[in-house]
């Protein structure tokens, strides 16, 4: 089994993973499993959690990293329709996601093993 990799690339940013107890991190508690920090680049994860919960929780600190760092575009008005934010949440995605992907192949490996 691989080990989960120290950093991630997004698009031109490299965020430091670090495993952290609830013991030496006031932010992580029982509803919070992980946080991703944009200004100092950090994806923090519990290391208390089993092995595929910090599979799933790093995962979903990279979304925030991607929307982080991609958002730059201009959000739908509240009144607009469904497929309008739809297209919008897709677009903001589409290329970050993409380019994590091909930049961070231990990232797909740590991820996709059993």
């Amino acid at each position: 089994m691989s080990n989960m990799p120290s950093k991630v690339i997004v698009g031109t940013q490299v965020f430091q993973v670090v495993l952290r107890t609830r013991q030496n991190d006031g932010m992580l508690n029982d509803n919070t499993f992980g946080y991703t920090l944009d200004t100092e680049n950090l994806i923090v994860i519990d290391a208390s959690l089993a092995v595929s919960r910090q599979k799933t929780t790093l995962f979903h600190e990279v979304l925030h990293a991607v929307r982080m760092v991609f958002d730059t575009s201009i959000k739908p008005k509240k009144t607009d329709d469904f497929e309008v934010w739809e297209h919008y949440f897709i677009g903001l995605y589409e290329e970050g996601l993409l380019l994590v992907l091909r930049n961070n192949p231990d990232l797909m490996k740590y991820l996709l093993e059993d």
